[in-house]
C-alpha cells in the first residue's frame, strides 16, 4: 500500500496573500498512469454552489524527483490540472503559490494578521489517491501562535510543523483552517467537546457569546436524538466590513459577522441566526442529504432540486431554535420569520419559480445576483423556510400537536444516515412528510409550492395558533409608487432593480437610466423619493432620463403604494385550541404580553424594500 501523501502549507510573507504549499507524493511510480501524475484543483467547494475557478489563484507548479535530486516536467493540461511525468520516480514533491486575498467563507485569505484555508481553493489532489489517508503540516508565520481546525492532530516529529490528519480528500477540504492568535473557548455537552475560535474584537462579550453558542447547541441535537462527531468547531471572524455569511462543514462551520451587525441588542440576537443555521447543518446536508451531494464531482456542477430542503428547512430551524432556546422573544421570532414571507409577497420571482426549480438553478443564479432577481429568481433559502414552516404547521394540525416538522428530519436522518450513510431521494422526503402527518400533504403543500408556483394562503396556516397577517406600516391608499430601486453612483441617480407590472415597467424606466428630473424639477436621491411618495395614486410623473448619454423623457402614471412589510399580530378572538397550538409551537403561554420593540436597525443590514 503506498505511503500517506503529505501537505505542508506555510506563510513565510503574509503581506503578499501567498500560501506555499508543498505536496510529497511517495510511491509516486505506483500512484502514476502510464507514467503520469494528474494533479486537479476543485472549481468549487461543497456547500456553495458556484463554479469560482479557484486554479486562476494557483502560481508557479512545479516538481522534482527526490530520490533523483532532479526537475520533474509539468505541465497544465486544463484550466484546473496539472499532469506530471513521474517516469520511475521513487518520491516526487510539488510546490506551487496560492494567492488568498478573498475574504469570504468560500475562499481563502491570508494578510499579516491571519490566515483562513479553505481547502478546496489551496489543495490539489492526486487523481486517483482521493480516497486515500492524507497528512497536512502547518507551518504558521512565526508571530502566530494559534491553529484552529476540525481536522485530528497527530504528533508527526519528523514533520516541521503541526499536523494533522484526513482520512480523505473530502474531509480535507471539508475542515477549513484558521491560523493567527484568535482566541479560543470551549464547552461540553453530553461529554462532547465543542470550540469557539474568535478572531477580531467585537462589542459583545465574548462569555456571553460562547454562552449563547452553547444554548443553540443545547437546543439542536435533541431534534436529531444523536452528536454525531466526536469535536466540533465554531470558526468566527468579526470583522468591520459590511460583509457576512457561513459555510457548514462536517464537524465545524466558519462565519464571517460585521462587528456592526452586533449593534443594537436585536442585532445581536438577530446575527447568532446565522451560527445557529450553520450548526444546523452538522445534520441537515452534512450527514442527512439529497442524493447526488457527496460523494462529490469537484470538476462540474452537481445538480439538485432538494436544496430547498438542505438549505431553506435550515432557515426555517436557525431562527425557531432561537426562540426554543430563549434567546429571542416570541415577537423577534415572528419579525425573523416575516421576513421570508415578506419576500415572497412583494417581489414578483416566486410566480416563476418552484422551490424545486430554484433548487436547480442555484449555480446560475442564486450566487449571481443581478438588477432582474427581485423579478425571476425566488431563492431556495426563503422558499424552504416558508414550506418547512407550512409543513410544520399541517403536521401539528393533523396530529393535535402530538408531532411535529422534527419528528420528519429526526425520521429522514435515522434511515437515511444512522442506518445506511446514504443520501434521500425527494420523494423519501415527501414520504416522510405524510408518513408523519397520518395523512397526505402531497396536493397542499408539494403539488402546489415545492414543485408548483401557487401563492400562498398565510393566514391559513398562521390561523392554526390564533395569529394573522397585518401590514407593518399603515400607509393607506394616498402614497404613491413608481416601482424602482434607486442608487446613488457619485452624485448621479441610477435605476438599480424595476419591478414587473409597476408603473415604471409600463413607462419604460429601465436599470442603469440615470433620473435627472422628474416634473421639470432637478433632483438628487432622497428628493425623489420624498417626491414620488408625496404624490397620489393616478398623477403622471414626467421623468427626464439620460439613457447611454442621449436625453429622454418618460411619462409614468403612479400606482397605490403596495405593502411590502408585515408583522404577525394575535387573533382576539383565538380559540382554546388555537391558544394551545401558540403555546407548543412559540414555548409561551398564550395570555403574556407580546409587543414589538422598535430600534434603529444596523447600517450593515441590506434594505430589501427601499423602493420608490
Amino acid at each position: 500500500m503506498p505511503r500517506v501523501i503529505h501537505y505542508t502549507v506555510s506563510m513565510p510573507k503574509p503581506n503578499s496573500h501567498y500560501f506555499e504549499v508543498d505536496i510529497e507524493i511517495p510511491d509516486a511510480k505506483l500512484r502514476a498512469k502510464n507514467g503520469m501524475l494528474r494533479l486537479v484543483m476543485p472549481v468549487w467547494t461543497p456547500g456553495s454552489y458556484l463554479v469560482r475557478e479557484f486554479s486562476r489563484n494557483v502560481l508557479d507548479v512545479s516538481a522534482i524527483d527526490v530520490m533523483g535530486n532532479s526537475v520533474v516536467k509539468c505541465a497544465k493540461d486544463s484550466k484546473n490540472s496539472w499532469k506530471i511525468d513521474a517516469g520511475n520516480a521513487e518520491s516526487v514533491d510539488v510546490h506551487y503559490g496560492v494567492y488568498a486575498f478573498e475574504y469570504s467563507v468560500d475562499t481563502s485569505y491570508l494578510d499579516t494578521r491571519h490566515g483562513i484555508i479553505n481547502g478546496a481553493s489551496v489543495f490539489l489532489y492526486v487523481e486517483g489517491c482521493e480516497n486515500e489517508e492524507h497528512i497536512i503540516t502547518i507551518i504558521p508565520h512565526k508571530e502566530w501562535k494559534t491553529i484552529a481546525t476540525g481536522l485530528e492532530k497527530i504528533e508527526r516529529p519528523e514533520y516541521n510543523g503541526t499536523s494533522f490528519t484526513a482520512p480523505n480528500y473530502d474531509i480535507l477540504i471539508d475542515s477549513p483552517i484558521e491560523i493567527g492568535n484568535q482566541e479560543v473557548y470551549s464547552f461540553e455537552i453530553s461529554g462532547v467537546r465543542h470550540e469557539v475560535s474568535v478572531f477580531g474584537p467585537s462589542p459583545v462579550d465574548a462569555e456571553r457569546f460562547v454562552s449563547d453558542i452553547k444554548k443553540v447547541v443545547e437546543n439542536t441535537w435533541p431534534i436529531f436524538a444523536e452528536i454525531p462527531y466526536k469535536r466540533y468547531l465554531f470558526l468566527v471572524d468579526f470583522v468591520g466590513a459590511p460583509t457576512g455569511g457561513g459555510l457548514e462543514h462536517l464537524n465545524s462551520t466558519h462565519c464571517l459577522a460585521s462587528r456592526l451587525r452586533m449593534i443594537p441588542e436585536q442585532e445581536y440576537r438577530s446575527l447568532l441566526g446565522l451560527f445557529s443555521h450553520e450548526f444546523f447543518h452538522a445534520w441537515n446536508v452534512k450527514r442527512l442529504r439529497p442524493k447526488g451531494l457527496g460523494p462529490f464531482d469537484y470538476n462540474t456542477e452537481v445538480y439538485s432540486k432538494s436544496l430547498w430542503i438542505a438549505e431553506g428547512i435550515t432557515s426555517y430551524y436557525d431562527d425557531l431554535i432561537l426562540r426554543r432556546a430563549g434567546i429571542y422573544s416570541v415577537m423577534e421570532y415572528f419579525d425573523a420569520f416575516v421576513s421570508n414571507i415578506n419576500i415572497m409577497q412583494s417581489f414578483p420571482s416566486s410566480r416563476f419559480q418552484s422551490a424545486e426549480e430554484s433548487s436547480f438553478d442555484t449555480w446560475i443564479k442564486h450566487y449571481r445576483p443581478s438588477e432582474n432577481s427581485p423579478n425571476v429568481y425566488s431563492s431556495y433559502y426563503t422558499q424552504g423556510c416558508v414550506i418547512g414552516w407550512m409543513i410544520d404547521m399541517e403536521i401539528r394540525k393533523s396530529t393535535s400537536n402530538e408531532r411535529n416538522l422534527d419528528y420528519v428530519m429526526r425520521k429522514m436522518y435515522q434511515e437515511t444516515y444512522s442506518e445506511e450513510n446514504r443520501g434521500y431521494t425527494d420523494e423519501e422526503f415527501e414520504s416522510s412528510c405524510n408518513s408523519v402527518a397520518g395523512r397526505s400533504l402531497s396536493s397542499e403543500i408539494f403539488d402546489r409550492r415545492v414543485r408548483g408556483r401557487e401563492s400562498i394562503d398565510f393566514q391559513h396556516y398562521l390561523g392554526y395558533a390564533g395569529l394573522r397577517l397585518a401590514p407593518k406600516f399603515k400607509i393607506g391608499n394616498n402614497k404613491a409608487y413608481l416601482g424602482v430601486k434607486l442608487r446613488s453612483e457619485s452624485g448621479r441617480t441610477i435605476v438599480a432593480t424595476n419591478l414587473f407590472d409597476t408603473p415604471a415597467e409600463a413607462g419604460g424606466l429601465a436599470p442603469g437610466d440615470e433620473i435627472i428630473a422628474i416634473d421639470d424639477l432637478r433632483m438628487d436621491l432622497s428628493l425623489i423619493q420624498h417626491y414620488i411618495a408625496n404624490k397620489r395614486p393616478g398623477d403622471t410623473a414626467r421623468i427626464l432620463i439620460s439613457r447611454d448619454g442621449y436625453l429622454e423623457t418618460i411619462d409614468s402614471k403612479l400606482a397605490a403604494a403596495p405593502v411590502f412589510e408585515y408583522r404577525i399580530y394575535k387573533n382576539d378572538s383565538a380559540s382554546e385550541e388555537q391558544q394551545r397550538f401558540f403555546k407548543d409551537w412559540m414555548f409561551s403561554d398564550w395570555n403574556l404580553p407580546l409587543e414589538y420593540t422598535e430600534y434603529t436597525p444596523s447600517p450593515q443590514r441590506p434594505k430589501q424594500f427601499d423602493y420608490v
